[in-house]
């Protein structure tokens, strides 16, 4: 499995790579009023509208201070824009490797270790779908 390691507030997180489309820097955005408090506003990336999520919001953490990079991401034929400090690097991980993370309703479906670094790996889809409404 090919992985997109990034960070949010300090710590370090990986989403697969089969549903990243693109990463761009942080653009301005639209707000959209009674929003989610996780839904940052809207931005427009080359003509294309897409909803701007606030990664730290929806994993339930403290605000990060600043972002810089913004993951767009592909799910069920919807584009959104995903908030992270700073992405890191790809890599390919062995998925037996992976420690199951046994939480419910975190969004995070496992944890794995590079060097001395613990990477939570986070289901996007499960995320944002848990958080809908």
């Amino acid at each position: 499995m090919q992985i997109i390691i990034f960070t949010l507030n300090d710590k370090y997180y990986a989403i697969n790579t089969e549903i990243v489309e693109e990463i761009t820097k942080t653009i301005s955005l639209t707000q959209v009023p009674n929003s989610e408090d996780w839904t940052e506003g809207l931005i427009n990336l080359r003509g294309n509208v897409i909803t701007l999520v606030n990664m730290s919001k929806l994993l339930l953490q403290n605000e990060d201070s600043c972002y810089n990079n913004i993951i767009i991401v592909n799910i069920e034929e919807e584009k959104i824009g995903i908030l992270v400090k700073e992405v890191m690097e790809v890599v390919n991980i062995e998925e037996e490797k992976m420690e199951s993370f046994n939480t419910q309703n975190t969004g995070i479906v496992g944890i794995y270790r590079i060097d001395n670094r613990i990477i939570n790996i986070v289901d996007i889809h499960s995320l944002l779908y848990k958080n809908e409404g």
